[in-house]
């Protein structure tokens, strides 16, 4: 037996006893007698391959998206969806555009949500998109911490001029990140003339997911732009706090 993959299972099968509870690295090289830097090494490829989630800098561990995915388990989303949908409902009825509620997967952008307006022209997402081909991807990218923002770059290079030319060099991404980081939302239209626009859901201090909406570019204007900002940063502290609760 390969000693690694043994000690990654042992690993998982420990994080796996309590879904909802943040392990620290000590208390799993701890329970199961492994060196700490060993532990380290394995918990850090399980997070890149998304077995495992960090929840920030030193603030430990639970189960990550693909461990859920690949049992055809939506746990890992109930919480999120249930604290979302209702918000959502009702920020579609208020601005009668495209509500879209994301996570990131790796590079890219998936909608756990989608809400859509009663506009004969309405915007509807696709499933699965490249995350920095759209504002909601975009933000996500943004908003994660810089060891996972160093990661991300490693892993799948800047993104790519045809999805975010603005951002296909390293001065040109750190400062679109940091704009994002900044302003606390992000806005794109694309060469279809689709414009979508972007907030960070949180959870406690970390972002889960991002709110957004996309609606036809001959809609979207400067008064249009801060209407559905404020109404967006609205349901975006309704699902927060809900999701923040004990």
């Amino acid at each position: 037996m390969i000693q690694v993959v043994n000690r990654a299972f042992d690993i998982l099968e420990y994080i796996a006893r309590d879904k909802n509870k943040i392990f620290s690295l000590s208390e799993i090289a701890d329970t199961l007698k492994l060196n700490h830097a060993t532990c380290a090494n394995i918990i850090k490829t399980m997070v890149q391959r998304n077995y495992l989630e960090q929840m920030g800098h030193k603030k430990g561990y639970r189960l990550g998206f693909m461990t859920f995915q690949i049992t055809g388990s939506d746990t890992y989303d109930q919480e999120l969806l249930k604290a979302a949908k209702p918000a959502m409902e009702s920020l579609t009825k208020k601005i009668n555009e495209t509500c879209l509620l994301g996570i990131l997967k790796r590079d890219v952008r998936f909608a756990l949500h989608q809400v859509s307006g009663n506009h004969d022209l309405i915007v509807k997402s696709s499933t699965e998109k490249a995350a920095c081909n759209s504002a909601s991807g975009r933000l996500l990218v943004a908003m994660q911490s810089k060891e996972k923002l160093q990661e991300f770059v490693e892993r799948y290079g800047l993104p790519s001029a045809e999805f975010w030319k603005e951002a296909s060099t390293t001065r040109g991404f750190n400062t679109e990140i940091l704009k994002i980081q900044r302003d606390g939302y992000t806005v794109q239209t694309t060469k279809t003339h689709i414009s979508g626009i972007a907030v960070p859901v949180y959870k406690a201090k970390e972002v889960v997911a991002s709110l957004s909406v996309y609606l036809p570019e001959s809609r979207f204007n400067e008064k249009i732009k801060k209407d559905i900002l404020d109404q967006l940063n609205k349901t975006s502290e309704i699902i927060s706090r809900k999701l923040s609760k004990p």
